[in-house]
């Protein structure tokens, strides 16, 4: 009786591989093999937007009375912060901030950027 060894597989190459898939798929080898090599959609990615800058802030102190004032720029000081003079808040600077401080900027001081 003989005995049968294990049949051992032949390694193809990436060509022979790439010709079997192709005529598989009815495809020219060119274009399998273009796919191939091409980056895959995880490999390809847009620059990332750059982290955005960290916020920015103001110290405001308040220089003069809020007293015979009109109402709404006592509420603008209370919006600040700002309830007694030579008191000094530290507010993010942004649009909506910087309004507020146009209505009452004969009020208040900007002490630090």
């Amino acid at each position: 009786m003989s005995q049968d060894k294990p049949a051992q597989k032949k390694r193809k190459g990436v060509e022979e591989l790439l010709t079997e898939v192709a005529s598989a798929a009815k495809v020219s080898p060119a274009k399998v093999a273009a796919a191939a090599t091409a980056p895959k959609k995880e490999e390809v990615r847009a620059a990332e937007p750059p982290a955005p800058a960290p916020p920015k802030f103001l110290k405001l102190r308040q220089i003069k009375s809020s007293i015979c004032t009109p109402i709404d720029h006592k509420q603008t000081l209370r919006a600040l912060g700002l309830r007694k003079i030579r008191q000094e808040v530290t507010v993010q600077d942004n649009p909506s901030v910087r309004g507020l401080m146009l209505k009452v900027r004969h009020l208040i001081e900007v002490v630090a950027d």
